[in-house]
C-alpha cells in the first residue's frame, strides 16, 4: 500500500506541475487518470476514469477570484482508489467531484505559499542576487505546488484506499451496479455543462442535426467530426466569398462619387 500511494503521490504532483515543464497538458484529466493507471498497473481503468472526467471538467475554468475544480487530481486519486479497491470505474468516479473541489481548494494555499517564495525573489532580485532568486524560484515551484499536491495524492491513497476498500466491501451489489451507471451518466452532465455556455439559436439546430446523426442513423462519431468540420468550412468559405461581394459593391459605389 505504501509503494501504491508513493508512486499516486509522484503522479499527481509531477501532473500539477504541469506549468512548469512547458503547459504540457499533463493536468488533464484524462492524461493524469492513464499515468496512475500506468503505475499501479491498470492502464485501462485509469483511461475511462480520465477519459470520463475529462468530460465532466471539460468546460470547468478559474474566473477572477473563483475556485475551479481540480479535475486532474481527482482523476489520479479516483484512479487509484479504483485500481486498489477493485471496484472499477465507477466506484472511481462516484468520489470525483469532492476530490475535484479538495484539489480547486488546495490550488488556492499553493498559490499562497508561491507568493511567499515570490516576495523573497522581489527582495533577492532588489539587491542583485540573481542565483539566489533562481534558487527561490525553483524551491518555491516545487514546495509549493509539487510537495503540496504529492502529500494530498499519497496521504489520500494511503489512507483512504484501506478505509474504501472496506466501505466498498460493504455496499451491496445493487448499489455498486447503481453507482456504475451514475458514473455513466458524467459524461451527460459534462456536456450539459458546456451546452449552457455555448447553445444559442445559431447553434442548436447544428447540435440536433448531429444527435439524428448518431442516435437515429447509427453514424459513427468520427464520421459525424468530419461532417461537421466540412459544414463549418463551407459557411466560412460563403460567408468569405459574400464579404468579397459586399467589398466589391462598396469600391464601385464609390468610384461614381
Amino acid at each position: 500500500m505504501f509503494v501504491s500511494a508513493l508512486l499516486a503521490g509522484l503522479v499527481v504532483g509531477l501532473c500539477k506541475m504541469d506549468y512548469f515543464f512547458g503547459y504540457c497538458m499533463l493536468n488533464r484529466p484524462i492524461v493524469e487518470g492513464a499515468l496512475v493507471g500506468l503505475v499501479l498497473g491498470d492502464v485501462a481503468t485509469g483511461t475511462i476514469i480520465g477519459a470520463t472526467l475529462e468530460i465532466v471538467f471539460l468546460g470547468s475554468f478559474p474566473i477572477g477570484a473563483a475556485v475551479s475544480p481540480d479535475g486532474g487530481t481527482a482523476a489520479g486519486i479516483s484512479t487509484a482508489f479504483a485500481i486498489l479497491t477493485g471496484a472499477g470505474a465507477g466506484i472511481g468516479t462516484t468520489f470525483a467531484v469532492p476530490l475535484a473541489l479538495i484539489g480547486g481548494f488546495a490550488y488556492v494555499l499553493c498559490k499562497f505559499i508561491n507568493n511567499i517564495f515570490a516576495e523573497a525573489m522581489k527582495s533577492q532580485l532588489s539587491h542583485g542576487n540573481d542565483g539566489a532568486a533562481r534558487a527561490l524560484f525553483w524551491a518555491g515551484s516545487w514546495i509549493g505546488t509539487f510537495g503540496l499536491y504529492f502529500l494530498i495524492g499519497f496521504t489520500a491513497v494511503f489512507f483512504g484506499s484501506t478505509a474504501m476498500e472496506a466501505a466498498v466491501a460493504a455496499i451491496p451489489t445493487n448499489v455498486i451496479n447503481a453507482l456504475n451507471a451514475a458514473g455513466n451518466l458524467l459524461p451527460a452532465v459534462g456536456f450539459g455543462l458546456l451546452l449552457t455556455m455555448v447553445m444559442d439559436k445559431q447553434l442548436a439546430p447544428w447540435f440536433f442535426v448531429g444527435f439524428i446523426f448518431t442516435a437515429y442513423l447509427g453514424m459513427p462519431t468520427i464520421a459525424v467530426t468530419l461532417l461537421a468540420t466540412a459544414a463549418v468550412l463551407l459557411i466560412i468559405n460563403a460567408r468569405g466569398e459574400k464579404n468579397a461581394n459586399l467589398s466589391t459593391v462598396d469600391m464601385e459605389d464609390d468610384n461614381e462619387f
